[in-house]
């Protein structure tokens, strides 16, 4: 299991002071009397001539943007903090009335509930003293976990959940594609977006950014909040997905779990050497759900603290 915490503080204060005078007159003293001759009688005149302070100009300091940048993706952490863009899409979420308590999910096999977060709709879990806490959003979810999705299926990139031509046609509108049937048919209000693991090697990096930026201008036009994640390998070569997923995650201030970073510390990445270091291995498969529950936790809680329809 993959253990994380970090914490911040900061302090500031000031003081201000004042002084002041009086006087007294002096007792049994003589008053005097004097008389001025009219020649010496003056008029004064006093021309005050005002001093103009000018108005100091204010110039607006702007919030400094501390997040790293996408081409630092691989430092990013591996649990995602919720930024306030993150939380209006939700707000918006909530007036257009989307389920509350509920999570869908946008990807391939690797994506479905078997292996993907499905074991905590289930008694075969375990939570240690440390991570009991979880718990609380194992219950809010409860109905998700089991979910499946429409816009799961064996082989679905990122065009092809954009593709009507992949949509279940049990179940889905005619000129829908599996985002959008997903949306429509759940209403959820987070989505994971796991993709770019069949992107074939010597693909365009641009391209897949392209077809991610519709999927999440999708989910977020349906009032759902993305949830984006990087991936343990690196099938084509030089990690420009993972590095393209960074940089719609940094543009849509919209949270990222980065997978990568935690797969880091297992034996090949937690790939599997016998299946071309594309499939995961069984430590790499309860890594990475521990780290997804963690995410929607970590997420959740800062949702809930702006407005919880479902209380």
């Amino acid at each position: 299991m993959f253990r994380n915490g970090i914490l911040w503080t900061i302090s500031f204060m000031c003081a201000l002071a004042s002084v002041g005078c009086s006087s007294a007159a002096m007792p049994n003293e003589k008053a005097a009397t004097i008389t001025l001759p009219p020649s010496a009688t003056a008029t004064a005149k006093v021309t005050v001539t005002p001093s103009l302070t000018p108005t100091p100009t204010i110039t607006p300091t702007a919030t400094p943007d501390t997040r790293l940048k996408p081409r630092d993706w691989a430092a990013w952490p591996v649990v995602p903090a919720v930024s306030a863009r993150a939380k209006e899409i939700y707000l918006q979420g909530v007036e257009l009335s989307v389920t509350p308590r509920t999570f869908s999910v946008v990807g391939d096999c690797q994506s479905e509930p078997e292996v993907f977060l499905g074991i905590y709709a289930t008694d075969r879990y375990y939570l240690s003293n440390d991570y009991q806490y979880l718990q609380e959003t194992i219950n809010d979810f409860q109905s998700s976990f089991s979910h499946k999705s429409v816009s799961v299926r064996d082989g679905l990139s990122a065009p092809s959940a954009l593709s009507a031509l992949w949509a279940d046609p049990q179940v889905c509108q005619p000129d829908e594609n599996p985002v959008q049937c997903e949306l429509r048919l759940y209403k959820p209000t987070l989505v994971f977006i796991n993709l770019g693991t069949v992107w074939r090697e010597g693909a365009s990096a641009d391209k897949y950014e392209a077809y991610l930026r519709q999927i999440v201008d999708l989910v977020i036009a349906n009032g759902a909040l993305p949830i984006l994640s990087t991936k343990a390998d690196n099938v084509e070569g030089d990690h420009g997905i993972n590095l393209a997923t960074a940089r719609v995650a940094y543009d849509y201030d919209i949270p990222l779990w980065n997978f990568w970073a935690a797969a880091n510390y297992l034996p090949n990445h937690g790939l599997d050497p016998e299946r071309n270091d594309i499939y995961l291995t069984p430590d790499a498969w309860d890594v990475r759900n521990f780290v997804a529950l963690r995410t929607l936790d970590a997420i959740w809680r800062e949702l809930r603290a702006v407005y919880d329809p479902g209380q």
